[in-house]
């Protein structure tokens, strides 16, 4: 779990965005322990998402300010592929110190004594990245459980079957 606990974003490294577990009970910790989200077979796990992200507009502006005053600083008519990319790079770094990241919470609930696992998320995009974040911290396969399936399931494990099947003849 320690590997795949939530990091601020790195500025000095270009990050614009970090991914993680954290202990729901305290969302700003950056070290947690299983004992602290462990309750007997119950895991409780918050998962934090904090992205940056720039005008591309005003990062081109400021782009071109930077590459005109870079030519003028050195003389040049031109300036070559590697410094415009040196350049912009330092810019990325520059303006992702400048604002702070937006953050999004979710939480899940692990039952380990029946398997079942519950998300607080309903986007198919982040229920699909918890579940890859999930199967890569405990290297168990997760299978989604929609109402219909739960109903099919305990119907088929009650033997109901006939009786459904009556009752929904009788309901046309």
């Amino acid at each position: 779990m320690r590997r795949y606990t939530f990091r601020p974003i790195d500025d000095s490294r270009g990050e614009k965005e970090a991914f993680g577990w954290i202990n729901p009970r305290n969302l700003l910790a950056e070290n947690f322990t299983f004992d602290e989200v462990a309750d007997g077979l119950h895991l409780l796990l918050g998962v934090r998402r904090d992205h940056k992200a720039f005008s591309p507009v005003l990062f081109r502006a400021r782009r071109e300010e930077l590459f005109e005053s870079a030519k003028k600083e050195r003389k040049l008519q031109k300036i070559s592929r590697q410094q415009r990319l040196a350049l912009e790079e330092q810019l990325t770094i520059q303006m992702l110190r400048e604002i702070s990241p937006q953050s999004a919470f979710s939480e899940l609930l692990w039952d380990m004594n029946s398997g079942i696992v519950l998300m607080g998320a309903t986007s198919n995009a982040l229920c699909e990245r918890i579940q890859e974040l999930f199967e890569a911290t405990f290297d168990l396969k997760l299978r989604p459980m929609y109402p219909a399936l739960i109903g099919a399931n305990y119907i088929a494990t009650q033997g109901l079957e006939a009786e459904y099947f009556l009752a929904t003849e009788a309901g046309r």
